[in-house]
């Protein structure tokens, strides 16, 4: 790789990892766009609800934007979507069982990437790899 900054350096990874997720999701014809594996990565494994509010909160997302995106999942049968008997106004969101499904194959899709990624590094270079992005990212997000 040529020279590049360091900004340059995380775009590229960011651009291959993005690639390397569309590839996998279409090679395993999962019905889902890259860019909304957050979703399955935030609900819960044990097919415990979230709030909506709370999902937003921590992806970071619009409410209109992360409604169109529960809808299209929800006629998809990835995704349950029920109102909160209390407050009219909340929903609780989970994971159908087919939604679980893809759950687990996002996480092997990640750790194969994690694998790729870190090809040639021994356990202690990989310990340290991600114990420095973990305070790569921390001091980023104090910047903000």
């Amino acid at each position: 790789m040529k020279k590049k900054c360091i900004i340059g350096k995380l775009n590229a990874l960011n651009e291959a990892s993005n690639k390397f997720v569309v590839k996998k999701l279409k090679d395993e014809q999962i019905a889902i766009l890259q860019n909304h594996s957050m979703l399955f990565e935030i609900l819960p494994e044990d097919g415990s609800k979230l709030l909506f509010n709370e999902i937003a909160s921590i992806w970071k997302i619009s409410k209109s934007s992360l409604s169109d995106i529960i809808n299209k999942y929800e006629s998809q049968g990835l995704i349950n979507k029920c109102v909160c008997s209390e407050d009219k106004r909340s929903a609780y969101i989970s994971l159908t069982t087919e939604g679980l499904c893809i759950k687990k194959k996002l996480k092997t899709m990640d750790k194969e990437f994690l694998e790729i990624l870190l090809k040639d590094f021994d356990e202690e270079q990989r310990k340290v790899f991600e114990d420095n992005m973990d305070k790569a990212l921390n001091n980023i997000i104090k910047m903000l």
